[in-house]
């Protein structure tokens, strides 16, 4: 017999807005994050040991420590729906090395990695808002989650804000 059991998370969700065009944010954001050769993570093609597989992973983190694996681009075809907005890109981006510290305390942590952001410019031209849930709140969200697994789930909030940072600077 199957069950259902259901969990309950408060999550934050984050709107950083930068008075940049969308452009100049959706270039940063690119600057800062390598992206992958093939269409989804290609890292279990290259690895045949633990130390190939953190080795490929290291050479393909961009800057601050990502590397992008999807990026979906919204804006492409919601003028369709008679929206105006044509400035929309959800980008899927995260580190194995990273995941790995909060899997190893929780499997489910792995729904949440890698985590994704939304590029949105604004209508108006004033600038553009980057969406984001804040990942400790989904992968340690839950009242059983474990000290360690929200301490891991911490440095990944803090190496996020640390590549949003760059992205807003001038």
């Amino acid at each position: 017999m199957t069950t259902r059991h259901e969990d309950h998370y408060q999550i934050t969700r984050v709107t950083r807005f930068i008075p940049k065009s969308f452009d100049h944010v959706h270039s940063r954001m690119e600057t800062s994050l390598k992206p992958s050769t093939k269409p989804g993570p290609p890292i279990l093609s290259n690895a045949t040991s633990k130390e190939s597989f953190e080795d490929y992973v290291k050479s393909a983190l961009g800057p601050y420590g990502f590397m992008k694996f999807y990026q979906i681009d919204h804006g492409s075809w919601i003028h369709l729906y008679d929206m105006n907005n044509k400035h929309a890109i959800r980008l899927v981006f995260g580190n194995p090395l990273i995941a790995i510290t909060m899997i190893k305390h929780d499997i489910r942590a792995g729904l949440f990695v890698p985590i994704e952001a939304y590029i949105i410019g604004r209508e108006d031209g004033s600038g553009t808002d980057i969406i984001y849930i804040k990942p400790s709140t989904l992968i340690a969200g839950s009242e059983d989650s474990s000290q360690e697994l929200k301490n891991a789930a911490e440095i990944l909030d803090t190496k996020l804000e640390e590549l949003l940072d760059f992205v807003a600077e001038q």
